[in-house]
């Protein structure tokens, strides 16, 4: 079952006078069950297209459906059956943790009110902070408040929109645990947004990368990596350092840093050209102290993705 369905989404904006387009006709799905990443650079579409999709924008064309209802059209449902959590939104400053989270456990409809909120607050290690104001929260508490009120009606869809900023990496492993759990114990369809690609690698089955208002690619992670063609190579050699460094420019090998004994530079992994560069190395005689192949990363397809023109 699909619980998120995106068809040509469309959403620009007026700035001076001039058209932005935000979001450029995008499509996908994130099936029941699923952690789906949408990735890309600032400004790329990402936040406008979950504000769409969360109601807090409204599309120029398109549809959108949410467990299979146009939000639009059935809003009731829609909002009882889902959540959001962003870094970007506060809860009332005024009012304590605990007061916030009985008005949303109101507005979705929660039974139960104060077990799901005690809940919670042990979840994600605010019980200490529970009767105190907002405005006093430090920012990675103010964080663990907001994914509080995300899953304050167990959500059957869930987005979260760089939902661990702030946090210090303990807290934030934590987090990424209890998303994960959540997400397996209730069966939940979760669009998740981060720029932290190690998270993102942890807890996504699928990812899609947006530039421009555009999805470029929709894949797995390991899928994703394979579009860049070039590994990083690290040797420590005994000897000196300058015989392996000419070879390596006869190779035609792009050599990224070289000091003392040690040398790093990338080959390409096309025509296993990288193998054969490695297997050269040894058959030359070069005596090596140390040697440590590096794949590419979901930072690296990021980075080539923001770099196209």
């Amino acid at each position: 079952m699909d619980c998120i369905e995106v068809y040509d989404l469309v959403k620009t904006f007026r700035e001076k006078g001039k058209e932005i387009v935000a979001v450029d006709g995008i499509s996908f799905k994130v099936k029941k069950g699923e952690m789906f990443g949408l990735l890309g650079p600032n400004g790329a579409g990402k936040s406008t297209t979950i504000n769409i999709l969360t109601g807090l924008l409204e599309k120029d064309s398109g549809t959108v459906k949410i467990l299979g209802f146009e939000p639009e059209k059935n809003w009731e449902f829609v909002k009882n059956n889902s959540n959001v959590a962003t870094a970007y939104s506060w809860l009332s400053d005024v009012l304590t943790v605990r007061q916030n989270l009985r008005v949303y456990a109101k507005i979705y409809g929660v039974k139960n009110t104060e077990k799901r909120i005690n809940e919670l607050l042990e979840m994600f290690e605010l019980g200490n902070v529970a009767d105190r104001k907002v405005i006093r929260l430090s920012s990675g508490e103010n964080t663990r408040a907001v994914l509080c009120k995300g899953l304050i009606n167990n959500p059957k869809v869930l987005f979260l929109d760089e939902c661990t900023v702030g946090l210090d990496p303990d807290i934030a492993d934590k987090t990424r645990s209890l998303i994960k759990n959540y997400q397996k114990e209730n069966d939940a369809a979760i669009l998740f947004t981060s720029h932290y690609m190690y998270e993102v690698e942890q807890l996504c089955d699928r990812i899609a990368f947006m530039s421009n208002g555009k999805i470029i690619s929709i894949d797995t992670s390991s899928n994703l990596k394979k579009l860049i063609k070039k590994h990083t190579v690290e040797i420590a050699v005994k000897k000196d350092i300058k015989p392996l460094m000419e070879f390596l420019k006869t190779e035609g090998v792009e050599i990224i840093f070289a000091k003392d004994n040690s040398i790093v530079f990338e080959v390409t992994t096309e025509h296993d050209k990288m193998y054969k560069v490695i297997s050269k190395i040894f058959h030359k005689g070069f005596m090596l102290s140390n040697l440590h192949v590096k794949g590419p990363t979901l930072d690296d397809v990021f980075i080539k993705i923001a770099r196209q023109k």
